[in-house]
């Protein structure tokens, strides 16, 4: 049995490193990604996503709840799951004097969930870290040499694959914790164009590879109250951890247009390969929740994130601390019925959270309500899932942009037998 277990093991892993080469990710342009890392991922399960993105105090059968590793103990001792997700996004950027659609298609994550004891339930993962896509242009006028434009470019994103593990140490509790490896690389570039043709005008591009280690650890303590149901207690913890970059970086200036054979007047690498240090913040998430089994859950979530610690070799990036707030809820009409539509799980959620950004003396806010359907699969544990999103970041006040966006996410949950031992008459 030990032997078919580390084979399965390893076959996980191998098609979760697989995945890799699909996460081609095309995420929309958002100005917002021009900061720090660019766009942090929510990095939630597709079904705590359709409440809200409530998380921690969590755990099913059926789930993968990376958010919380604690939750992993929920796995049944004979069954594998495997869960992924697929988004399609629109939205819609406004400023002051311009208005700017587009839509994409993107992979959320792939996750396997194995046990291994009775007491111990391991899980690997890929997914989407954060994503830096943007493309901003301003004008302005200088009185001793006329009208400019400066553009600001950026393209790129991190990765994580994890490997998580949780333990119960006695009935009803659980810890657990998530080691993760954060790769990728972005690029950035800064330009200054005059519309006098005799003016120098100058690029600034620099291209940055991380790599680094990530942890987050997780407890959960679930109270039974007689035959009503669970009353759920959950909490994480994600230190603040350094990581490492390699940033090459390219000065160019000329005169006449860029794109039209320009006239190169020199180009500077200030150094070859420089080394970087990114400081990464703490992370501290509570919650509570109060549920029955294939009947009804509810949760409220609090998540405070220390950005304003995050610095670049000791530079910040006008980042602050953000707060995030979001409450769900799901009901499951009658999950033994022998009709198939009381099986559906409906799932309600709504968040708001005051991000990282402060810009021009506002701090940047964000809020979602969510809608989220669970099909289950005849005779099986197997389901699939539709998340609708609707949100808004940002604000027209004081010159910035307003982000508008609509998200249908598809789910797979494959909830397969793991090992059974044949029983012989």
């Amino acid at each position: 049995m030990l032997k078919i277990r580390i084979k399965a093991f390893f076959i996980g892993i191998l098609l979760v490193l697989c995945s890799c080469h699909i996460f081609g990710q095309d995420y929309l342009s958002s100005p917002y990604s021009r900061y720090g890392m660019g766009d942090i991922m929510p990095r939630t399960a597709s079904a705590t996503t359709a409440m809200g993105g409530v998380s921690y105090a969590f755990q099913s059968s059926t789930v993968i709840n990376f958010a919380n590793p604690a939750s992993y103990m929920a796995y049944d001792s004979l069954s594998c799951l495997i869960d992924a997700a697929l988004t399609f996004k629109t939205h819609t950027l406004r400023s002051g004097t311009a208005t700017q659609k587009g839509s994409t298609a993107f992979i959320d994550y792939i996750s396997i969930g194995l046990p291994v004891r009775k007491w111990w339930r391991t899980t690997i993962g890929f997914q989407p870290f954060s994503n830096m896509t943007y493309a901003v242009e301003t004008y302005d006028t200088l009185a001793s040499m006329g009208a400019f434009a400066a553009a600001y470019q950026g393209d790129g994103g991190l990765n994580e694959i994890y490997w998580g593990n949780a333990f119960s140490p006695f009935k009803n509790f659980s810890i657990g914790f998530n080691a993760s490896y954060i790769f990728g690389k972005y690029a950035k570039s800064r330009s200054i164009i005059f519309e006098d043709e005799y003016a120098v005008n100058s690029v600034v591009e620099s291209s940055n590879k991380i790599n680094g280690a990530y942890f987050t650890v997780g407890a959960q303590y679930f109270i039974p109250i007689k035959e009503k149901g669970n009353l759920g207690f959950g909490v994480i913890y994600t230190p603040a951890i350094k990581m490492w970059s390699k940033s090459q970086n390219l000065v160019t200036t000329y005169l006449g247009d860029i794109d039209d054979t320009p006239q190169l007047l020199d180009t500077l690498y200030p150094e070859a390969t420089l080394k970087q240090v990114h400081k990464m913040p703490q992370i501290v998430g509570v919650g509570i929740s109060w549920g029955k089994p294939n009947k009804y859950f509810v949760e409220a979530d609090f998540t405070w994130s220390n950005w304003s610690k995050y610095s670049i070799d000791g530079v910040s990036d006008s980042l602050t601390d953000a707060y995030k707030f979001a409450v769900g809820a799901s009901i499951t009409p009658k999950y033994t019925s022998s009709n198939y539509f009381p099986r559906i799980t409906i799932s309600l959620g709504f968040s708001y959270e005051m991000t990282r950004l402060m810009l021009d003396n506002e701090q940047i806010n964000k809020f979602g309500i969510n809608l989220g359907f669970l099909f289950p699969m005849k005779r099986s544990k197997t389901g699939i899932g539709l998340i609708l999103e609707y949100g808004q970041i940002g604000t027209l006040e004081n010159n910035l942009i307003k982000e508008s966006y609509f998200k249908a996410t598809i789910n797979v949950r494959l909830h397969e037998k793991w090992y059974q031992r044949l029983k012989l008459d």
